[in-house]
């Protein structure tokens, strides 16, 4: 069985391991407390968390499809919480990461760059304009989050690759 897309093709293989690694980032989203769910100190509401680890697994073993399906997988699990502005925020932030991650084709260090500056880039302007919308709070004090909110996006995108690539490594190796 395959599934046609407009970035590609998922054949079952990709399809099972992109459903599994989603499975897994679901997972971290429910387990609460350490070290699943720690929160960011200098904004309490948002919590550093292993989500995207298998998010970027999924991208480096499968592709951006797999990765992209993986995602909505693992972030699902925010919204079946009921919490649709954390849902929709995760779901940009993981996503803005993905693309970042995608978009070279160099070097690991090159591509780890590229999405902690997407990640920070398209969150700052997210959070903008979604934390007026989703939480009775100015635009001001909006602005006043946004340099630790982006600070807290740079150490959560190095969170979610990191190991993701250690692991990455290790499963190619075995595989040879």
């Amino acid at each position: 069985m395959k599934v046609v897309c407009v970035l590609g093709k998922m054949g079952t293989k990709e399809i099972a391991a992109a459903s599994i690694l989603g499975a897994l980032a679901a997972l971290s989203e429910v387990i609460r407390g350490p070290p699943f769910d720690i929160p960011f100190p200098l904004y309490p509401r948002i919590s550093w968390d292993l989500t995207g680890i298998p998010i970027m697994i999924s991208l480096m073993l499968y592709g951006p499809l797999c990765a992209v399906y993986t995602c909505l997988i693992g972030c699902s699990i925010i919204f079946l919480r009921g919490n649709v502005p954390g849902g929709t925020l995760k779901l940009i932030a993981e996503l803005a990461t993905l693309f970042g991650f995608a978009l070279l084709r160099k070097d690991v260090v090159s591509k780890s760059i590229a999405a902690v500056t997407s990640r920070v880039g398209v969150m700052t302007i997210a959070n903008y304009y979604l934390l007026q919308l989703f939480y009775p709070i100015t635009a001001s004090v909006v602005v006043g989050l946004l340099a630790p909110i982006a600070l807290f996006n740079v150490t959560q995108a190095l969170i979610n690759i990191i190991p993701a690539y250690l692991i990455y490594l290790r499963i190619m190796k075995v595989k040879r």
